[in-house]
């Protein structure tokens, strides 16, 4: 069983998270003035949580694979997602007992996971030009609302994920 867990189920769990990541976004700013951008990152925060359940090589290939997905759904581009979900993988298992140690460093945790992800996405489409939009622009459109929305989530997320995952 745990087995089917790890290699089907938790796969299938981000999945499903990262289709709904965007349902959640676009219906979040659908209620917004249009010049907020907010990304709902759900995965990352079970990518936390799930570090405890898999291994690091599994960890590894489930976010290469959801990171190829992830680029071919949102950015149209292979590349971004597919470099940064496999790495921040590596880090949360290389300092999972850390980030895990209670639930202060665990909310931290996430908003570095939200904020290196949106930020070095930015980077990197900024590098290929698939966006224009100045870093001051970027931070208090996209950004902050990001982590903002993001914090939210784990507060109300944080006890259910505790006791299944902890």
């Amino acid at each position: 069983m745990r087995l089917f867990k790890q290699y089907v189920g938790i796969p299938l769990l981000l999945l499903f998270l990262m289709l709904l990541d965007g349902q959640i976004s676009t219906l979040i700013a659908s209620f917004l003035p249009i010049s907020f951008h907010l990304v709902c990152h759900l995965v990352l925060i079970f990518l936390l949580f799930i570090s405890v359940e898999v291994s690091d090589v599994t960890a590894f290939t489930i976010f290469l694979v959801i990171g190829i997905l992830y680029d071919a759904y949102y950015f149209h581009v292979i590349g971004i997602a597919t470099l940064l979900l496999p790495l921040l993988s590596v880090l949360v298992n290389k300092y999972n007992t850390i980030m895990m140690g209670n639930k202060i460093t665990r909310f931290l945790s996430v908003l570095i996971l939200v904020f290196l992800f949106e930020f070095v996405s930015f980077l990197l489409a900024n590098l290929v030009s698939l966006t224009s939009m100045e870093i001051s622009s970027f931070i208090v459109y996209s950004l902050a609302p990001t982590m903002v929305l993001n914090s939210l989530l784990l507060l109300l997320l944080q006890p259910v994920l505790e006791k299944v995952y902890l």
